[in-house]
């Protein structure tokens, strides 16, 4: 058996990724990671006793993004597999909902997830981010300021999203990839330092890696990860007091939110807004402010049009 495949199967056993799960849906796109993930669960899926299926969102951006679907939908169908594709046109989505075409894109994608997850109740969908990947999350997170959230790095499984490859690296990937004649498609975009992931993947990580290992950094984020979760927890239990829900409307009590440290004021703001995207740090520490001068009538603007205004010693979202 090839040392890649013992190695998924030991990831997957130690995270539990694929524990009583009957069906493992993988998100293919088929560039090399998600073709190497495909083809890995594809060997090991009667080891395991679940059934494989394929899921490929066309972005409807790229002149190729035609082909890259009917090239997926091939590979799917050579192996066996049942395919689940869909077309989006994720630029004018972005317009439509005023949010980041890379946010646009995070929606759509796992929106699409979702659907084809809720026709296999007892199923998990399987992303193909890498060790690298989670690398350039960490320095793109780091060079925006973020808190330990995002300095985290990306969860090996988060609710019925698994991560199988994300010990790899992309050397490992690619090697695999050409040792069993995988051919994947290639997103010219990839290689353009217009966007920021790239540029940090071509200018930055191969310096930063002149000087430090993928497994310390790895370690680094590992430990950042275990102390934010205690951290999160702690603010979960402290975040009762404060938000509460007024006739199926969740607000956020003033009072009690004041006197609270700031750094667990951030948190709980961030809680209270996971469903609003793009939020970033200036948009909390706004909304801090409103709270601490407690005037009624006060707003705070939101990415995507949305407001949050402090309304009778309550804040609450405007839609």
């Amino acid at each position: 058996m090839d040392k890649l495949i013992i190695k998924v199967l030991s990831f997957i056993d130690k995270y539990q990724l694929i524990e009583n799960k009957k069906t493992v849906l993988a998100a293919v796109s088929g560039g090399h990671d998600s073709l190497c993930m495909l083809h890995l669960l594809n060997e090991i899926k009667n080891i395991r006793g679940f059934d494989l299926k394929v899921m490929h969102l066309n972005h409807d951006f790229r002149k190729e993004a035609d082909g890259d679907m009917e090239f997926v939908r091939s590979v799917s169908e050579k192996l066996g597999l049942e395919f689940f594709g869909e077309k989006v046109n994720v630029e004018q989505y972005a317009k439509v909902h005023g949010i980041s075409f890379e946010t646009a894109g995070r929606q759509v994608r796992y929106e699409f997830f979702d659907r084809v997850a809720s026709k296999f109740p007892d199923s998990v969908i399987a992303t193909a981010h890498n060790a690298n990947d989670n690398i350039e999350s960490f320095f793109m997170h780091l060079m925006r300021g973020s808190g330990l959230n995002g300095l985290s790095g990306i969860s090996a499984k988060r609710d019925n999203i698994i991560r199988p490859l994300l010990f790899v690296t992309r050397e490992e990937i690619e090697n695999y990839c050409k040792e069993n004649n995988i051919v994947p498609v290639i997103d010219v975009t990839n290689e353009s330092d217009d966007y920021t992931r790239n540029d940090i993947r071509h200018n930055v990580i191969p310096s930063v890696l002149e000087r430090c290992s993928i497994d310390s950094l790895t370690r680094t984020m590992d430990i950042i990860s275990e102390e934010n979760r205690f951290f999160e927890q702690y603010v979960k239990s402290i975040a009762k007091s404060c938000i509460i829900d007024y006739n199926g409307v969740s607000k956020l009590v003033v009072k009690q939110f004041k006197v609270l440290d700031k750094a667990v004021k951030r948190r709980i703001l961030y809680e209270f807004l996971k469903d609003s995207p793009d939020v970033g740090l200036i948009h909390i520490d706004g909304i801090i402010e409103i709270a601490e001068k407690n005037r009624g009538g006060s707003i705070a603007e939101l990415p995507g049009g949305k407001k949050i205004k402090l309304n009778k010693g309550m804040l609450e979202i405007d839609e």
